[in-house]
């Protein structure tokens, strides 16, 4: 009898982005297994004040800030896979602590510097795994890659919350097993993923310092526009979980159950999202992004109920979808091949920026209007408008991003360092 030919989808990704699909899809679960609801656990249990739980939250991102740097000079110096592996040791470790320190009931203090070391681990190993996946792939391919790699975490991101709600009210328990999935995904790194190809160094490019970075004023203004974007992102979690559970008054199980609405529709829209931008192009993917972002923030201020809440998340997975795939996509295509990893940290270390400083800002905006949402809700929403306007200045005034990716990484590439490698 004929064997039956294998569906095409399993063909499209090479042995190696499946690898790392899998991977993905395994850390993601055991860190939304447990660590979404910190802020939660802080705020309910802990009765600690929103500005604190933000300006904790920040100082947390700042280290993954300078994580995400160190992250993207190290994986162009020691491989991809030897960061990577050392990023999950780290998680692995904190997790535990994490876990002892709720079951022994240490302070705040203890157990923010807990979690502050963790995100550490988890933003180095960032920059890595997305050189990866671009030394891996080339031209039409890469942002569709991108786009199936985030799948894979939003799949994971979401199985993580539902088990965890189905499974454990118990955070011990909930960062203990994130200690143990953490613990086995070092283990599956390190069997299964085998350092990539890279290109070769450009010699005419010189490594020691930023001249060439600060130079490109188109990455420039990338990077300033992500940091706005990404101060709007860092909402959904610490945001979403103090504003519905201190002004709309939502139970711990239902704001349990928000989150994964966020990871289910990623997982459903994002391989359709990024084909999309494959005809749109980058920039305009980026600006209608960060209005989806502005749309579903504004509209809190008119929530009240889990599903008007469920519904504000949707719209800001539209702009999720959008903007993930295509910022890291274009930093790909602007940086030469032999520098991905330096770019992309640089990138990550702007995100990571506007990441630390969106809880501390709306902590202190829920916590100094407690009556008036819209102070809160609607600057969110201006700050994403603002980065739309900021990354359309891509194409009107630099011309970046006009074409879609599929044309354009080719013939950058060419102009860098030569035809990219697949």
């Amino acid at each position: 009898m004929p064997r039956l030919p294998m569906p095409n989808f399993l063909h499209r990704y090479s042995r190696e982005l499946w690898l790392h699909f899998f991977g993905r899809v395994v850390t993601a679960s055991g860190f939304s297994f447990s660590f979404p609801f910190f802020t939660l656990y802080c705020a309910r249990h802990m009765g600690i004040a929103p500005g604190k739980i933000g300006l904790g939250l920040t100082l947390s991102g700042f280290a993954g800030a300078g994580a995400r740097y160190l992250g993207g000079e190290l994986a162009d110096r020691l491989g991809r896979k030897f960061v990577m592996l050392l990023a999950l040791a780290g998680r692995a470790f904190t997790s535990a602590g994490l876990a002892w320190g709720i079951y022994a009931h240490l302070g705040f203090e203890a157990l923010a510097a807990c979690f502050i070391a963790s995100n550490f681990f988890g933003q180095l190993f960032e920059p890595s795994s997305q050189a990866y996946v671009a030394d891996i792939t080339s031209g039409k391919h890469r942002i569709e890659a991108f786009g199936f790699v985030r799948t894979g975490i939003n799949a994971g991101w979401a199985l993580g919350m539902v088990l965890s709600a189905l499974i454990t009210d118990s955070y011990v328990l909930a960062f203990g097993v994130t200690a143990c999935v953490f613990t086995v995904s070092f283990v599956l790194f390190a069997v299964t993923l085998t350092e990539p190809k890279r290109a070769p160094v450009d010699h005419s490019i010189p490594r020691g310092g930023f001249s060439a970075l600060f130079a490109n004023k188109s990455f420039l203004l990338l990077c300033s526009a992500s940091v706005l974007i990404s101060i709007v992102w860092a909402q959904l979690v610490p945001g979403t979980s103090i504003y519905a559970a201190r002004h709309a008054h939502l139970s711990d199980s239902a704001i349990r159950y928000l989150f994964p609405v966020n990871g289910l529709l990623v997982v459903l829209l994002q391989i359709l999202a990024t084909r999309w931008i494959g005809r749109i192009g980058l920039v305009r993917a980026l600006v209608l992004g960060c209005c989806f972002y502005g749309v579903g923030y504004g509209c809190y201020v008119f929530c009240g109920a889990w599903w008007q809440f469920a519904a504000c998340i949707a719209v800001v997975t539209f702009g999720e979808v959008l903007v993930a795939p295509s910022g890291a996509s274009l930093t790909t295509e602007i940086a030469p091949a032999s520098e991905r990893g330096r770019y992309l940290g640089v990138y990550m270390f702007a995100s990571t920026i506007g990441l630390s400083l969106g809880p501390a800002l709306s902590g202190r905006l829920l916590e100094r209007f407690p009556e008036t949402p819209s102070a809160t809700w609607f600057v969110i929403a201006a700050i994403a408008f603002t980065s739309a306007f900021a990354h359309s200045a891509l194409a009107w005034g630099l011309g970046v991003g006009k074409r879609p990716p599929r044309d354009v990484v080719e013939v950058a590439k060419e102009a860098a360092v030569g035809p990219a490698i697949r």
